[in-house]
C-alpha cells in the first residue's frame, strides 16, 4: 500500500467508502493521485491511517456504509473528519423521489463529471454494482439505474453451476456461440453490455446530447466493449467530493 510522502505538506485525504471496498485519493499540484490499491476493510484502513496520520491534514469522507463510517469516526483520533452526506445536497438539485435512500456516490460521480463537461452527463460507475446515472445541463441529478456489475454477473454460475468453465471478459465474434465458452460470454458479458447499451439509448432518446463518463474498477472493460464514445475518469467521485467540500 502506497504512503503519502510525509516530507511534503500535509494532504487532505478523500475517502470513498463503498459496499465492497474503500478508495482513497488526494490532490497534489492540481493532480489527483490514488493511495495504492483499494482498502478491502475499514479495519485495514484505520490501521493505515494511524500509521500515516502525520502526513494527513484532514479526512473528507463519502460513505454508503453507515457502520463503516461510524467505526472509522470512533477509532480515529486527532484528525478532523468531514462526512459528505446526501442531506448536504440542496433539494432542488435532486430530481429523485427517495433522496434518503440515494447513495451519495451516485450523486458525487455525476457532479464530478458535470463540473468537467459543463453540460448534461451520464456516468457509468462500474464496480460490484454498476450504476448508470444522469445529471442534466442545470446540474440537477435526474436518477438512474442499479444493475449487477460485470464481475457479479460473471460470478452467477460459480455456485449454481460450478462445472461451467471460466470465461474472459469479452464478446465473441461468432453469433450465436459455437462452444460453451462463447455461449457463456454471450449470456454473461453480452447480456451485461446489452443492458448498458439499452440504458444509454434510453437516455439519448429522452434527453438528447449527453457526455458519457465511465469510472470504477471495470471502467476499462466497459469502455472497450460499448460502441459509444466515452471519457474514463477514475476520480469522478473525488472531484464531486472536492466540489461539495469547497462549496
Amino acid at each position: 500500500m502506497s504512503k503519502i510522502d510525509s516530507s511534503q505538506s500535509k494532504k487532505k485525504l478523500y475517502l470513498d467508502i463503498g459496499n465492497s471496498s474503500i478508495k482513497a485519493a488526494f490532490k497534489e499540484d492540481g493532480k489527483w493521485q490514488r493511495v495504492g490499491d483499494n482498502f478491502k476493510s475499514v479495519t485495514y484502513l484505520i490501521s493505515w491511517l494511524n500509521k500515516n496520520r502525520g502526513s494527513i491534514e484532514k479526512l473528507v469522507v463519502a460513505s454508503v456504509r453507515k457502520d463503516h463510517f461510524k467505526l472509522l469516526y470512533n477509532q480515529i483520533e486527532g484528525l478532523e473528519i468531514t462526512e459528505i452526506k446526501i442531506e448536504d445536497i440542496p433539494a432542488e438539485k435532486l430530481d429523485y423521489s427517495t433522496p434518503k435512500t440515494l447513495g451519495i456516490d451516485r450523486y458525487l460521480g455525476c457532479l464530478g463529471a458535470f463540473n468537467e463537461a459543463q453540460k448534461g452527463v451520464v456516468v457509468i460507475d462500474a464496480g460490484s454494482a454498476c450504476t448508470i446515472d444522469m445529471m442534466d445541463s442545470r446540474g440537477i441529478y435526474k436518477g438512474g439505474i442499479i444493475m449487477p456489475g460485470v464481475q457479479s454477473v460473471m460470478n452467477i454460475f460459480k455456485i449454481s453451476a460450478p462445472e461451467l468453465p471460466e470465461i474472459e471478459k469479452e464478446i465473441p465474434k461468432n453469433w450465436p456461440g459455437k462452444n460453451t465458452e462463447e455461449s457463456l460470454q454471450w449470456g454473461q458479458i453480452g447480456f451485461f453490455i446489452d443492458g448498458v447499451q439499452s440504458a444509454l439509448e434510453r437516455y439519448k432518446n429522452k434527453y438528447g446530447d449527453l457526455e458519457l463518463y465511465i469510472t470504477g474498477g471495470d471502467a476499462e472493460t466497459i469502455s472497450e466493449l460499448i460502441s459509444e464514445s466515452s471519457k474514463k475518469d477514475l476520480f469522478l467521485i473525488f472531484k464531486g467530493m472536492e466540489a461539495i467540500f469547497n462549496g
